[in-house]
């Protein structure tokens, strides 16, 4: 589902183009009242300014209005019917209703989008300072969570995901540990190895961060997942042993990047190790604990960092 989701948003514009011409090409070959069919161009234009914006919106009106007034050119006959007496000034008028039509809808998808950026400026702002507050709970995780953030959100562009979903899993690296609020600090903090019921109590986290973040609500739907699945392993010997297809590939990515910020980080009981050490512990964990796409990725983002450091 992920990987449709990222093809259509990646291939929309390719498909309205050829959707113009297959119209296009239909309405001059094959329709017999060729004025009324042009409306049919409404669709392809509408849904060019209702997902894309005004200016790509109003830029398919005027591709639909030159393809028709390229036959049109070529056959003045094309659009003549003999319920038609002013072809050319029907067509006219048409191209022009087209054309307002996409800049009304664009410009209403552009005062959505200046609305949704503002509010989620404001989000984005309360959750960064939320992950702050994390963080401080354990002094040795100090920035954690920012961290995290920015290479879960860096490997999810490099696998083309769209961009809602890269900002879904930016945030979810920012409150990945939100649950740690309820755990006990001096659990967080021990040095030693933990006994088994701290163990569970500590494995918790993940669960207690949806019941964290769920008075939030709609804003945050797409996120919880990802933050209470981030344990879980590829191959289903996770937390809640879920197998690879139950878990988002959020989830997926936010555990690499996850793993990869706590083993070169230093902790109370051992220093933090070398990139390129990391890199390897979780590549030779490629395929049973992490997902192999992701760590692809990855490996590559993370090289190519410690290559210009």
């Amino acid at each position: 589902m992920d990987s449709l989701r990222v093809f259509v948003v990646r291939h929309l514009e390719l498909a309205i183009v050829l959707v113009l011409v297959a119209a296009t090409g239909f309405t001059v070959l094959v329709v017999v009242n060729k004025v009324a069919f042009l409306n049919c161009f409404y669709v392809p234009v509408l849904v060019a300014a209702y997902f894309l914006g005004k200016k790509r919106g109003v830029l398919t009106g005027a591709v639909a209005v030159l393809l028709v007034a390229l036959y049109a050119a070529i056959d003045p006959r094309i659009f003549r019917g003999s319920l038609i007496e002013l072809p050319f000034v029907n067509i006219v008028l048409w191209g022009a209703f087209l054309i307002i039509t996409a800049y009304v809808v664009g410009s209403l998808y552009d005062l959505k989008e200046g609305a949704m950026s503002d509010l989620r400026q404001a989000y984005e702002g309360i959750v960064e300072i939320l992950a702050k507050f994390i963080d401080a709970v354990d002094k040795y995780t100090k920035e954690h969570s920012v961290r995290v953030s920015d290479l879960a959100a860096r490997i999810a562009q490099g696998m083309g995901l769209p961009g809602a979903d890269v900002d879904n899993v930016r945030v979810a690296g920012l409150l990945h540990d939100v649950g740690k609020i309820e755990i006990s600090v001096d659990v967080l903090r021990k040095a030693a190895d933990l006994s088994a019921d701290e163990w569970a109590h500590v494995r918790t986290h993940t669960t207690k961060a949806s019941t964290v973040l769920k008075p939030v609500g709609g804003l945050l739907k797409e996120v919880i997942p990802l933050i209470v699945t981030h344990h879980e392993c590829f191959d289903g010997s996770g937390y809640h042993n879920l197998e690879s297809d139950d878990i988002p590939i959020g989830a997926r990515i936010l555990a690499v990047a996850d793993a990869y910020d706590s083993m070169i980080s230093d902790r109370p009981y051992r220093a933090g190790r070398p990139p390129w050490e990391a890199v390897a512990e979780i590549q030779k964990h490629s395929g049973t604990q992490f997902d192999p796409h992701v760590v692809k990725v990855f490996s590559t983002i993370v090289q190519r960092d410690v290559q210009y450091a």
